[in-house]
């Protein structure tokens, strides 16, 4: 009697280890399965279910991206600064690392600052371009502005095309006053040529009527 509860203990710590064994086994067979990372397969090293690199060189993509980052700047490198950073901002560090490791490869000499100053330049550029629309288009608004001014000012201007006569003067003749009109109606009239210009009367010679009848015969002057 006193076997049987020693014999039950050891079934228990049996069945115990067996499973464990089992878990093992199936996280092996899982492992092993499944390819590993383009970083354990570039490194020729076996890739464990922890592995660092996995979840973000995993792709076809990731051999050529972890190839150039494992050039510039090295996998140990790479690992300490992954495992310095939170897991919800390593793959915004996976990528710029790739990004800036890609154009070092591309230009040895400035690698991405090239491509920065670049594009600073070209942003540069934009807003000149922007400020000069933008006083283009101010100068515009002016001047339409200025327009409607005066199409708005032109219409509420009286349009009076009646000509009104100048009335007669009562001080003055009438001669005056038709030379008066004729100078309104006709803005070449020369005043000064009917002044100085000879009347009908003046051309014509002068006629004596009451002259004195004189006598030719001049013999009743001698003796």
């Amino acid at each position: 009697m006193s076997n049987q509860p020693q014999e039950n203990v050891n079934e228990g710590t049996s069945s115990r280890a067996n499973k464990h064994k089992d878990k093992v086994s199936n996280r092996v067979r899982s492992r092993a399965s499944s390819p590993p990372c383009a970083a354990c397969k570039k490194m020729r090293k076996k890739c464990s279910s922890d592995c660092i690199f996995a979840p973000y060189f995993g792709s076809s993509e990731g051999s050529t991206r972890f190839e150039a980052v494992h050039k510039v700047f090295g996998a140990n490198n790479l690992s300490k600064l992954l495992l310095e950073v939170e897991v919800v901002h390593r793959n915004e560090v996976i990528n710029s690392m790739c990004y800036e490791a890609q154009a070092r490869l591309a230009n040895p000499v400035h690698g991405c600052v090239s491509t920065i100053s670049a594009l600073q330049q070209q942003v540069a550029l934009l807003q000149g371009e922007l400020v000069m629309v933008q006083n283009q288009l101010i100068n515009t608004k002016n001047l339409y502005e200025s327009l409607l001014q005066r199409t708005y000012q032109y219409q509420q201007q009286p349009h009076n095309n009646v000509v009104t006569q100048p009335t007669q003067s009562n001080n003055l003749p009438p001669s005056a006053n038709s030379l008066m009109n004729m100078s309104f109606f006709n803005p070449g009239f020369d005043h000064l040529a009917m002044q100085t210009t000879p009347s009908a009367n003046n051309m014509e010679p002068h006629q004596f009527c009451g002259l004195p009848h004189f006598n030719n015969d001049i013999t009743h002057l001698f003796p």
